[in-house]
């Protein structure tokens, strides 16, 4: 009975630490942390050759970088940053090399019944907020506040409104790609229910009060429907472009967008400094914050800036390993899409999921929190899999000149005409 137990946990490890994550994300993160360094030590000890591929190269590279760091600034307690890649690198290589099937099937549906869980947290967060001990374990405890009264932004079980808005934005973009699927099923009953759904994930990223987030869901709106209707979703971006004052209006906390991107510009330039001091290696995740509060008396954790932080915590050599594994990613979702052949079977949940890490990173860098890089490392993982046996056309501009081409402007011109006659 026993045995059986613990072969199913064995066998349901990775979904486990999914749910974990978002349910007890200290208990998820370490559970993950620990299984990718022990896959690592079986894949040293058997001998097992790591097949090089863009996930592979870039956490190598940050590797390599945060331990160059560690020697070059004599600070050791920076190896922990290496300790941690290293687990990263494992847990990747485990995900690549499990069944993309099961393992994207179980991570979607557990993004977005996190999100619900996020989402029914709010009525009571302030309550769990005061309870220091529950909250640090429910990741309800707002992170570099000891005391928080009356907290009125989303919450969720992400320790910060910013890391918490990632999280929902991945769920949204696979509920988004589900409801599709349905709608060109024609399953009208079940899309109802995810319509709903979907309204409430609106609403918790709204809650979120992050304007970053409300912009990328406006993206993933957008992507969406070019899924679609390429016509009807070149329409929707032209309305978009016109109501740009009315979206700024709608946006949380529009009134200190001004202050806030100030704000953010001083961060960036003063990070850009602490790179040009550290070029080669960078001063790590854990360096940063002491070397920003050392050169500008503030107390600030992170670029607040995904490509500027790759570069300023893991310098040139981690920084263009980044930019390179964006390129080659950027290339890979253009030639998928845009080809007329292949197993498009999960194309949806990718198209709509991938720029999440990436756009999320313009006003902040949510890769900085362990539970979201996690996630973010598994979306990856099954994502190069997904693509690695795929045979792209290098023609990409002929595939690009295809799909304008598909565009119905003639007929939607003579239609125009006809009802003007």
């Amino acid at each position: 009975m026993i045995n059986a137990i613990l072969n199913k946990l064995k066998k349901n490890f990775t979904e486990i630490s999914i749910f974990l994550c978002f349910t007890l994300p200290p208990v998820g993160i370490a559970l993950f942390v620990f299984s990718g360094w022990l896959y690592l030590h079986q894949i040293f000890k058997q001998r097992k050759p790591i097949i090089l591929s863009p996930g592979v190269f870039l956490i190598s590279s940050l590797f390599v970088s945060s331990f160059g760091a560690a020697i070059a600034m004599g600070d050791y307690s920076y190896f922990l940053v290496s300790a941690l890649l290293l687990a990263y690198l494992g847990l990747y290589v485990k995900i690549k090399n499990n069944s993309v099937k099961k393992t994207i099937y179980a991570f979607k549906w557990i993004n977005i019944l996190g999100g619900i869980y996020f989402y029914s947290l709010y009525p009571i967060q302030q309550v769990l907020m005061n309870q220091k001990v529950i909250s640090y374990f429910m990741g309800t405890v707002l992170i570099g506040h000891s005391n928080v009264q009356h907290y009125e932004r989303l919450m969720g079980a992400a320790y910060n409104p910013n890391f918490s808005v990632a999280l929902l934005l991945f769920g949204l973009s696979f509920l988004l790609a589900e409801f599709h699927k349905n709608i060109r099923r024609t399953l009208y009953r079940k899309s109802a229910l995810q319509a709903v759904i979907i309204g409430m994930f609106i609403h918790a990223i709204y809650l979120t009060e992050s304007r970053a987030g409300f912009s990328i869901m406006l993206i993933i709106f957008v992507l969406l429907s070019f899924r679609w209707n390429k016509l009807w979703a070149s329409l929707f971006v032209l309305l978009l472009g016109m109501s740009n004052h009315i979206i700024v209006n709608w946006m949380p906390r529009s009134e200190q967008l001004v202050e806030s991107t100030g704000i953010r510009k001083e961060i960036w330039r003063n990070s850009y400094e602490l790179w040009q001091d550290h070029s080669l290696f960078g001063v790590t995740a854990l360096g940063f914050y002491k070397e920003y509060f050392y050169h500008f008396n503030e107390r600030i954790p992170h670029a607040h800036n995904l490509i500027i932080g790759i570069f300023t915590e893991y310098g040139a050599l981690g920084g263009v390993a980044f930019v390179i594994v964006v390129i080659i990613n950027i290339y890979k979702v253009a030639s998928f899409y845009l080809a007329k052949t292949g197993n498009k079977e999960h194309l949806d949940v990718f198209l709509l999921s991938l720029p999440v890490i990436l756009l999320t990173g313009v006003f902040d860098y949510v890769l900085y929190s362990p539970q979201v890089a996690v996630l973010a490392i598994i979306l990856m993982a099954c994502w190069d899999r997904y693509t690695e046996q795929l045979h792209l056309s290098p023609r990409v501009m002929y595939y690009v000149k295809k799909w304008v081409s598909s565009i119905p402007f003639k007929s939607w011109k003579n239609k125009k005409q006809s009802t003007r006659m």
